[in-house]
């Protein structure tokens, strides 16, 4: 035990009787405290942070990070000085085990006996010993165990050898040593790094990035970096009254995930998606390397990059703060003044003196918040620059003003299939204000009763509109059926052999509507476009939207209306006329639109295809004759081979059955010559047909 604390006391005198190193640690924290300045959030999971320390000459500026962000930080880190410093170099630590970090450190710290051993390593360093009020330099000559014998017990004493600059070898006993520096600078930093990393190593999730400024004076420096954050999330109030322009209140919601207070930060939300990926540069990879000989030629292989150059904007954009007038907000409220109200009592109504008129929702609201953030485009995206610091705590969660305005807008009956099967209230919004509203939720009131809630699915840029159904509507109903129906052939061409027939296929929608209550409405109602088919009635839709036609229209109290949207297309089939019958082409001549040379051409294809199918009559049944002869013919051959030609009557009988083959025969040798000539006729008719169907055009 004694053997542990004493090693554990000069191990830390070793490192603590540097006076120069520490006070350079010691001054680099106090001077290079980094502060968050910037925070910009995103909608694809990345957020960037700005810090900012002020540093006096040469400095070392040290951040923590947990190793999951060191691949961000990797490909995002930038770091200015502001004040014409040079930043010499940005060292974080290895993600290397320990053994790979340790590999070219020439010392250690065992894990026991870590004194004795330790200064064991140290041969030749040179020391200054402090014993006492005695203080003398000197070279580490090596560590010399003592036993004695103390009450029949035999204890070993570790005296540390040490060679002074006069020449003398002192023995020293540790236990008397109360101060020992180590006065070569290399051991130093070599100790330094070990402790460093053994230190590091038992917080696994941490690493430190040191940035190391060179230069003079008092200076500010700037590092930037991205990290994986959580989205920023938006959501609404609208305020709607009969009165006044409908009032929107838009709130960014935001988390501060990390484990440091966010104190007075500049805050930016920005709308869109740009595109961000994972790298890992963190891991270290160590590629299996062929070992050469030394005689032969080693080739230098190189491995090629593509940088991208970023492109840093300013978005240091500043707005100043809304006026809220010359007049107090009491007085505001007493008299109604602001939207629509009077600005002081004597623009009140004169009948009624003393009277104060009930604020309404959207006043109150107005009046009680301010958008903290200014709109700015930032190349293809939307940024809301806060006007003001905020504060948030770590692990904690905020939501920020970012939207207090009036926008266009009026309260409609919506249908669309694939939203209800029924009507819907819905708000048909305009964004009137200078601002991209991001998407998010909508709640919807009313004076200060909630009605419904909507869902704004898509970003919306300054003049864009929307609709946002929010309720479904009782009062009103509407039916909807479909049809589907074919129109006869419209148009007939034949060209290049082919007989093309056009017709159309329609698609009707019939809706019917129907207005229950007491007052009129506004029906807003998309129609899906249906794929390949072109609007027919009505000729125009009010709008036309992706994948839908929007139609408008008014429906009366207590009435009803039938709206229906024919849409049509058309369809070509074609048929290769040398693969018809006759019968085919005299339908065709019965029933499609022909003009009169496509008609008469059609009729003499019927002639000639008659006079082809007249041959291949005649050729069928001369083949259905010579089968017919054929089977006779082995029929006869084989009633030959069985008569006896030595008995008379079988040898008159043989003389027959000879007189009718040789009869077959001949009529075979006909029939062939028929067939022959038939089938001649049947291609040059074939062909003639062929060449008169490809040589027409219509």
């Amino acid at each position: 035990m004694l053997k542990r604390w004493m090693a554990l006391m000069i191990v830390l005198i070793l490192v603590a009787g540097n006076p120069v190193m520490w006070a350079q640690d010691k001054g680099d924290e106090e001077s290079t405290q980094t502060k968050i300045t910037k925070v910009v959030f995103y909608k694809h999971g990345m957020g960037y942070f700005e810090r900012e320390c002020a540093v006096k000459g040469d400095a070392t500026i040290t951040l923590g990070f947990k190793t999951n962000q060191m691949k961000d930080i990797l490909t995002s880190f930038f770091v200015v000085d502001k004040n014409g410093g040079k930043i010499t170099t940005v060292g974080y630590d290895s993600k290397d085990p320990i053994d790979k970090q340790l590999e070219n450190i020439l010392i250690r710290v065992p894990e026991g006996a870590a004194l004795t051993q330790f200064l064991a390593q140290l041969k030749g360093a040179k020391i200054e010993v402090k014993i006492g009020n005695e203080i003398f330099q000197g070279t580490i000559m090596g560590i010399e165990p003592i036993s004695q014998k103390m009450d029949n017990m035999t204890v070993t004493a570790y005296k540390l050898v040490i060679l002074k600059a006069d020449g003398e070898i002192k023995p020293v006993n540790l236990l008397e040593i109360s101060s020992l520096k180590l006065l070569d600078e290399p051991i130093q930093k070599d100790l330094k790094r070990v402790l460093d990393i053994y230190l590091n190593s038992k917080y696994t999730d941490r690493k430190q990035v040191k940035v190391i400024c060179n230069g003079k004076g008092d200076r500010n420096i700037m590092m930037g970096y991205q990290l994986e954050m959580p989205i920023w999330k938006t959501s609404y109030r609208l305020i709607l009254d009969e009165k006044e322009k409908p009032y929107l209140q838009g709130w960014a919601i935001i988390e501060n995930p990390t484990d440091e207070d966010w104190a007075d930060v500049q805050m930016s939300f920005i709308a869109g998606n740009p595109i961000s990926f994972s790298m890992d540069l963190y891991t270290s990879y160590y590629p299996q390397r062929p070992e050469i000989n030394l005689a032969s030629i080693i080739p230098l292989v190189g491995a090629l990059f593509n940088t991208i150059e970023l492109a840093k904007g300013n978005s240091d954009a500043a707005d100043k703060m809304y006026d809220e007038g010359n007049y107090a907000l009491e007085e505001k409220m007493q008299y109604g003044g602001g939207r629509g109200g009077y600005a002081n009592k004597s623009k009140a109504p004169n009948n009624a003196p003393g009277m104060i008129p009930a604020p309404n929702m959207s006043m109150l609201l107005q009046n009680s918040v301010n958008a903290l953030t200014s709109g700015m485009q930032v190349g293809e995206l939307f940024a809301y620059n806060a006007k003001t610091p905020v504060s948030i705590s770590r692990r904690q969660a905020a939501m920020v003003p970012i939207i207090t305005d009036t926008v266009e807008g009026n309260k409609i009956l919506y249908y669309r299939a694939q939203v209800s099967p029924r009507l819907m209230n819905a708000f048909y919004m305009t964004n009137s204000t200078k601002l991209t509203l991001e998407t998010g939720p909508m709640t919807i009131f009313e004076g200060s009763t909630s009605i419904g809630e909507g869902l704004l699915k898509e970003s919306l840029q300054a003049g864009m509109k929307e609709i946002l159904p929010y309720a479904i509507e009782t009062g009103c109903t509407i039916e909807v059926t479909n049809k589907y129906t074919s129109k006869p052939v419209h148009k007939c061409k034949i060209t290049n052999g082919m007989l093309v027939m056009n017709s159309y296929s329609m698609n009707e929608t019939a809706y019917k509507l129907a207005n229950k209550t007491g007052r009129d409405q506004v029906v807003y109602l998309d129609h899906p476009r249906t794929g390949g088919y072109t609007l027919i009635e009505p000729k125009k839709a009010d709008e036309e939207i992706p994948s839908y036609y929007r139609f408008k229209f008014d429906l009366a109290a207590g009435k009803s209306i039938d709206f229906t949207v024919t849409e049509q297309t058309e369809t070509a089939s074609q048929i290769y006329l040398q693969n018809i019958s006759t019968d085919q082409i005299r339908f065709y001549l019965s029933q499609s639109p022909l003009s009169s040379s496509a008609k008469k051409f059609l009729e003499e294809l019927t002639v000639l295809m008659g006079q082809v199918s007249e041959q291949k009559r005649v050729y069928s049944e001369y083949q259905t004759e010579l089968d017919r002869l054929s089977r006779e013919q082995n029929e006869y051959r084989q009633n030959l081979n069985v008569l006896n030609i030595n008995n008379p009557k079988e040898r008159e009988l043989r003389e027959k059955w000879v007189d009718k083959l040789d009869k077959a025969v001949e009529r075979v040798d006909t029939l062939k010559s028929l067939m022959k000539e038939t089938l001649d006729k049947q291609n040059t008719l074939q062909q003639e047909l062929g060449k008169k169907i490809q040589g027409f055009n219509d």
